[in-house]
């Protein structure tokens, strides 16, 4: 049914919102405000905050990167000096100075015993050096001569080896194992020859391990100390 009101405009009743929509719209403009002021917030406060820090670290990295790249360089160079130190260390233990142990031979032969010389001599020095992967006598090298003593007296060779494995008289003992037990021959007799009555014997001395050599050097060293 319609209702048509004839009072007139001052007699009427003023029509009012509801209470419940006014509430709803001032709710959703109070969220929509405070989502504004929220996206302001990171958008101008956190988002610079943000984006100074960034750039802050950003130096540092770019700073960084070069002695980042330098430290890299120093390792491979430490790692490459590291390789060629361990192989001249392996070098090093292995070597024997040759001419300083013929020399140390010739030595214990001037030498002698009770100021007499050991009358020896020698036809040939064979001196080998193995891989040193053995582990028996001559396993890491030897070296080996053919040697006369001229002398009628057997215990002269035993003399003469005696001396050589002698710690007082030489450093052969760092490098060389004890020689083999002392075997001879007696030659002829040649009166062309001073003396005329001499010994053939072998000399054989086989090489210490490399570790037993550094381990000698080092007892050595400490006795000097």
């Amino acid at each position: 049914m319609i209702t048509i009101n004839l009072l007139p405009d001052e007699y009427r009743r003023r029509a009012k919102s509801p209470i419940g929509m006014i509430a709803a719209i001032a709710a959703a403009v109070l969220v929509n405000a405070s989502l504004i002021a929220y996206y302001g917030y990171l958008e101008f406060g956190t988002s610079a905050n943000i984006e100074t820090t960034r750039s802050v670290l950003q130096l540092d990295l770019d700073g960084l990167k070069p002695q980042v790249a330098y430290h890299e360089k120093l390792e491979k160079e430490i790692k490459t000096r590291s390789a060629r130190e361990m192989t001249l260390s392996e070098i090093t233990r292995n070597r024997v100075l040759w001419t300083k142990t013929l020399d140390e031979v010739l030595d214990i032969v001037h030498a002698g015993r009770e100021g007499i010389e050991h009358f020896i001599w020698f036809e040939d020095i064979d001196v080998k050096m193995a891989g040193g992967g053995g582990n028996g006598r001559g396993g890491y090298g030897e070296m080996k001569a053919s040697g006369h003593s001229g002398s009628d007296q057997y215990d002269q060779v035993a003399n003469f080896l005696g001396d050589i494995e002698d710690r007082q008289l030489s450093s052969l003992w760092q490098l060389f194992d004890k020689p083999k037990a002392p075997e001879a021959r007696i030659n002829d007799p040649d009166p062309d020859l001073i003396p005329s009555v001499n010994w053939a014997f072998p000399l054989t001395i086989a090489l210490l391990s490399p570790d037993d050599r550094v381990k000698n050097r080092s007892e050595a060293g400490e006795k000097k100390q």
